[in-house]
């Protein structure tokens, strides 16, 4: 799975029609309000990240032909919205995690528009329902050792595939030839494996959140975080100092939160972020069935 925004791993982009992307931009930022405004009561620190945060310096909004919207906080800060979900958003919306849907097999959490349909390349082995949603990233802390830290990663990377794996034995894999279909039969068998061994992905989510939140305690974490969903993690990490204090952008007419140190993160994670990429070089989740169910009015 690779990171939001501008970065591409094979064919990753479809195109939707110019109509149907507006729309889904503003079903997105409508939630994108709500979840801000739950964050300012309750005084949960937030700060939107990668394609997000991308388009709140380069385009003061979405990037034109992205279609989620991405937000990070720290584990501690994550577990409290958590908590009071359902109170201040359930009539509206839904959360979705492994351990809420044991049939969602993938380590990202979603806020997902209820009475909405949102269908991807990337999730149409999902079991679970789906719909138009947003992205949250808790950022857990990492080992002082770097044997350690190599470690943590490692696990919660393998677990965070395995999980992917429990719920289709078919991933997208660019590789081609005699060692592309060696590599897609053997996620088959450990698909396969899993199925009949009947280990689901919430049991399989749960050792990925242990991985990932190991050095939390503040006698063995070290100054730096990230989020664990991506390969890349340990290459992302980002000191907390250089997220607090916030500072503040605009994004589609919202004020929105980005860490102290955005610019230093997005280019050492993009490069040259604020170079419009080619028409080849684009991304996005690659939509199969988009309904807006009573949103349609929008």
């Amino acid at each position: 799975m690779d990171k939001k925004g501008d970065r591409t791993v094979g064919e990753k982009y479809r195109e939707y029609d110019a109509k149907s992307l507006e729309k889904l931009h503003k079903v997105q930022k409508n939630m994108l309000e709500d979840f801000i405004h739950v964050c300012q009561k309750h005084g949960f620190p937030y700060f939107v990240i990668y394609g997000t945060a991308i388009g709140a310096v380069r385009h003061e909004g979405f990037i034109p032909w992205d279609d989620d919207i991405d937000v990070a906080m720290l584990r501690e800060d994550y577990n409290r919205f958590c908590g009071v979900f359902q109170e201040e958003l359930g009539e509206r919306y839904s959360l979705l995690t492994p351990e809420i849907d044991k049939r969602y097999a993938c380590t990202v959490t979603h806020i997902q528009k209820k009475g909405t349909v949102f269908v991807t390349e990337g999730s149409k082995h999902l079991k679970c329902e789906q719909a138009i949603f947003m992205d949250i990233f808790p950022l857990d802390y990492v080992a002082k050792e770097e044997k350690k830290r190599s470690r943590q990663a490692r696990k919660a990377i393998f677990w965070g595939r395995l999980l992917f794996l429990s719920g289709t034995g078919k991933p997208s894999i660019p590789t081609k030839g005699i060692l592309g279909t060696l590599y897609k039969g053997i996620c088959q068998g450990i698909h396969l494996i899993l199925a009949g061994l009947r280990i689901s992905p919430r049991w399989i989510y749960r050792q990925f959140v242990k991985a990932s939140t190991r050095y939390n305690t503040p006698e063995e974490r070290s100054e730096y975080v990230t989020s664990f969903e991506y390969a890349g993690c340990l290459k992302d990490m980002i000191r907390k100092e250089d997220i607090f204090p916030l500072q503040t952008g605009s994004f589609e007419g919202i004020e929105v939160c980005l860490p102290k140190c955005n610019h230093e993160f997005l280019t050492k994670i993009y490069g040259e972020y604020m170079q419009i990429p080619p028409e080849e070089s684009r991304v996005n989740h690659m939509p199969l069935q988009l309904d807006f169910g009573e949103e349609e009015r929008i």
